[in-house]
């Protein structure tokens, strides 16, 4: 089984090939203050979609020079365990997604009204380094007929920047569609 997206890309954004996914990531999380003491079991993005989850795609923003700041969309699945109900599945994520990011303050768990349907709208804040960053996650449930799985799409960026690129992150959530392969 495969899970693959499709969305619209505005004007500055773009989607990234799935072969450069994981370097691009690597690069994004090199070794910092904030990372030295994750393990490798930490690590919130396994390889490639699978029965077993993982990455299905990575939309690229245009950077925040201010802060050497690249925004990303990361979609990503997460198999659901069989002794877990859907909707536990999504508190769980909202709890995962406080105890994952240090310094991290939710703002906001809400229903999402829009695409992807039944979603939950997460919103918060932190710090890395000396970046203040955005975050806005998308989780609900998609099922493939033999698996369920939690699908999270998250959308970080400067705080700064974020007036300026929130109606572009809405317009790809809005448009995004995830398919089974």
């Amino acid at each position: 089984m495969s899970l693959s997206t499709y969305w619209l890309m505005p004007p500055r954004w773009s989607s990234c090939p799935k072969e450069d996914i994981s370097s691009i990531l690597n690069q994004a999380f090199t070794e910092t203050d904030d990372t030295t003491n994750r393990t490798t079991g930490d690590n919130p993005y396994p390889g490639s979609p699978s029965s077993e989850g993982g990455i299905i795609s990575l939309a690229i923003g245009p950077t925040d020079t201010h802060y050497d700041f690249t925004p990303t969309i990361l979609v990503l699945a997460s198999p659901i365990p069989a002794n877990t109900t859907p909707d536990q599945a999504l508190v769980d994520s909202a709890e995962a997604l406080s105890h994952q990011v240090p310094g991290f303050r939710m703002l906001e768990d809400c229903p999402w009204p829009a695409t992807p349907e039944s979603a939950q709208l997460r919103t918060g804040i932190y710090i890395q380094g000396r970046v203040p960053i955005t975050a806005c996650q998308w989780a609900w449930i998609h099922s493939d007929g033999a698996n369920d799985f939690l699908l999270t799409a998250t959308a970080t960026m400067t705080t700064p920047a974020f007036s300026n690129l929130n109606e572009d992150v809405l317009a790809i959530i809005m448009s995004l569609e995830v398919r089974n392969g």
